[in-house]
């Protein structure tokens, strides 16, 4: 049996339910190219048009997949512009298919991409592109020949990570005076806010500042404070309170306990926050 050729493909879209016949679409290209591919719905509900929210999708979950598992990724507002469609692969050898819009620029380390090309070959494209839909006709075929183990480089040229498409994120820390400016990268169900602060075996990652429970900290939005402590757990906090806490994802979180922190000071997916420790 040839296990190439059942490959994992993981989809990732903007699409939510009321779109859920383009991930059908998607699904029905990937088949047609190959019948024994493996596709997994990893979400369909990112925030339309989020980039931020997308790449911090992609960088907490596909480390968790096998090696050579594929993901293609629709969060496409400029569909049918002259951005360009990205397949690359990870030095953990993972492989990753969609628009150059930032998202990837947002999810990886420039080093951790192995290689790297703009798709240009139509040959591999379901015929005729739409405008609009460049998740079915370019980037789900794309990922199912990968599948059958066609090389990266037969899709185009090789392209330079270096040149990937920006995406503006603040994160800033001011040692000083223990502040850090962060972007709150995404919100789960339960209305915890996920910034972009990393945290490394409690401790803001690549600096000395340290996360003791109980410590105390403040959210500071548009110059008004709010202040709770570090936790690094639910259990011994009361309800509604006000904690920060490292998620599971490794970013420090602002959370309440039993209520949406994020409806709570009207916080969304790209709003930058300041937080002094």
């Amino acid at each position: 049996m040839n296990m190439i050729h059942k490959r994992l493909i993981g989809l990732i879209t903007d699409f939510g339910l009321r779109g859920w016949h383009y991930v059908t679409a998607m699904k029905a290209v990937i088949i047609g190219i190959n019948p024994k591919a493996r596709i997994i719905d990893i979400h369909h509900h990112i925030t339309p048009y989020s980039i931020i929210e997308a790449s911090f999708i992609i960088k907490t979950v596909y480390k968790l997949f096998p090696h050579n598992s594929i993901f293609v990724i629709v969060v496409d507002p400029g569909v049918g512009s002259s951005r360009k469609i990205i397949a690359l692969k990870t030095k953990s050898n993972h492989y990753f298919i969609g628009p150059d819009n930032g998202i990837f620029w947002v999810a990886f380390d420039k080093n951790e991409i192995k290689e790297c090309v703009a798709v240009q070959n139509d040959e591999f494209y379901h015929k005729p592109v739409s405008n609009t839909f460049h998740g079915r006709d370019i980037m789900a075929p794309i990922g199912a020949y990968l599948s059958k183990g066609i090389s990266l480089f037969e899709f185009g040229k090789e392209f330079e990570p270096k040149n990937l498409i920006t995406y503006p994120i603040t994160y800033e820390v001011f040692t000083n005076n223990k502040t850090i400016i962060c972007t709150i990268q995404y919100i789960d169900n339960f209305g915890n806010v996920v910034t972009n602060i990393p945290i490394n075996n409690n401790k803001i990652e690549g600096t000395k500042l340290k996360l003791n429970k109980n410590s105390l900290m403040t959210l500071i939005i548009d110059e008004n404070e709010y202040q709770g402590n570090f936790q690094f757990q639910y259990k011994n906090t009361t309800l509604n309170q006000l904690i920060f806490i490292k998620g599971s994802s490794n970013y420090l979180e602002i959370s309440m306990n039993q209520e949406s922190a994020a409806k709570k000071f009207n916080l969304h997916t790209g709003d930058t926050v300041k937080i002094k420790l």
